[in-house]
């Protein structure tokens, strides 16, 4: 193109726009139109993921630090009884508007001092990583907001494993009541364990020896049902509220210290209607309830103390399965309840029927027999205790009706302890040993 002055005007080559001097098609095919502005949005994009990166790493703004918290890992329910701190309170700072409905003992992991634990090995430097504080008031929030008075490391219930309940509020007050305010609170968890201490449960909170937390020794013990037959399937704070709204009864493993151990010993009876505790079942009426309760599962051991065979004898159980069959006829339930079993004879101090060539079949068929019979024994008096004494269905017989007689159950749940105590109960029961060691080989 010619100007006015008869000199020639020529375009300037254009310059890629790429970010990566990649050469594009409108650079490389000589035309001269200028490259489109689509080409800038590699860059754009680019842009845009380094900020929204520096958004993403920007922390977390509602952090606190570690050193400054104490983790709360237990806590113990009981009738109000304050404790020695808080009545010499009371009486320097009279006029403390409250009435006293429950105690609590939160037992709080202190992180500042796990540091100084783990690297001391001498005795008058090291002390526990964990201290108990006990709070009366008139609520469980008023507890917990009152330790913000007391300590400059304030509690945080996400790491909560276990709550014991002490027998004489839960005979006093339906579970419901003084719980609410864990199946509330959003930072707390619905996996805590939930036990029931015979006694004053803020004792299991006392370490036995140097160095136990008895926060995390508690719920772990939990672990050890299949090695024994005493221990129920744990009850957790989901598990609790669904039943405590089905007002249907249940059982809760209970707790016991002594002076030297933490034992679980038992269980407690929790009646649905009321959601209170009224009374408790024994380790043997326990084994029972394992057996009824059946599902699979294996561990623990049937025990035979015979006056015909005169030494103790041993079966370890390898697998239960219980069938509970419901009924009803005239307004009247009746249950038909069959427990299989298989197991080892483990350990037998009675030799009178073996001979030169071990112990005989007809010894291991006539050891099936007895075991059979003492487990129905077990079985018919715990039934009776549970439906003359207790009147309640502790044991989840009303779940067969649920399942095979749904209209019926819809009908009448609502009455359904005094159904069982009425029903008409039968058991049968059928061992055998399948495994017998190495004593017959000669």
């Amino acid at each position: 193109m010619s100007s006015a002055s008869g000199t020639i005007f020529r375009w300037p080559e254009p310059r890629c726009p790429s970010a990566f001097r990649l050469c594009c098609s409108f650079c490389s095919d000589g035309r001269r139109e200028p490259p489109m502005a689509a080409s800038s949005f590699p860059r754009r994009m680019l842009a845009a993921s380094q900020i929204a990166l520096l958004l993403l790493t920007g922390g977390c703004w509602s952090n606190k630090e570690i050193e400054t918290q104490s983790l709360e890992i237990a806590v113990a329910v009981d009738v109000p009884e304050p404790a020695a701190s808080e009545r010499e309170l009371q009486r320097k700072s009279p006029g403390v508007d409250r009435t006293d409905r429950i105690t609590s003992t939160y037992q709080l992991i202190l992180p500042s001092l796990i540091g100084d634990i783990g690297g001391s090995t001498s005795d008058e430097t090291s002390s526990s990583p964990f201290k108990n504080m006990t709070q009366t008031g008139d609520s469980l929030l008023e507890n917990v907001r009152q330790l913000s008075l007391r300590t400059n490391a304030a509690p945080l219930g996400h790491h909560l494993k276990v709550i014991v309940i002490g027998d004489r509020l839960a005979r006093k007050h339906d579970l419901m009541t003084f719980l609410d305010f864990f199946f509330r609170d959003n930072d707390i968890r619905l996996s805590p364990l939930v036990l029931i201490c015979k006694g004053k449960a803020s004792d299991t909170l006392e370490p036995l020896y140097k160095g136990d937390i008895p926060g995390f020794q508690i719920p772990e013990t939990v672990r050890n049902q299949y090695r024994n037959n005493k221990i129920l399937e744990p009850i957790r704070m989901y598990n609790l509220m669904s039943r405590l709204h089905a007002k249907t009864s249940f059982l809760l493993q209970n707790v016991v210290k002594t002076k030297e151990e933490l034992v679980y010993s038992g269980a407690a009876v929790i009646q649905g209607t009321s959601g209170r505790l009224i009374g408790f079942l024994t380790e043997k009426d326990m084994e029972t309830v394992f057996w009824i309760k059946g599902g699979g599962r294996k561990g623990g051991l049937l025990k035979l103390d015979d006056p015909e065979l005169g030494a103790p004898l041993d079966m370890e159980i390898n697998s239960v399965r219980s069938r509970i069959v419901p009924s009803m006829a005239d307004g009247r339930f009746a249950f038909r309840i069959e427990l299989e079993a298989e197991g080892d004879l483990m350990e037998s101090w009675s030799y009178k029927d073996a001979g030169r060539g071990g112990v005989s079949e007809a010894f291991y068929a006539e050891v099936e027999k007895k075991l059979e019979r003492k487990l129905k024994g077990n079985a018919d008096l715990l039934i009776q205790k549970l439906q003359k004494t207790y009147g309640a269905d502790a044991i989840g017989l009303y779940e067969s009706v649920r399942v095979r007689m749904p209209k019926t159950w819809s009908r009448i749940h609502a009455d359904w302890d005094r159904h069982f105590a009425e029903a008409d109960i039968t058991v049968s029961v059928s061992i055998a040993l399948k495994g017998h060691g190495a004593t017959e080989l000669t």
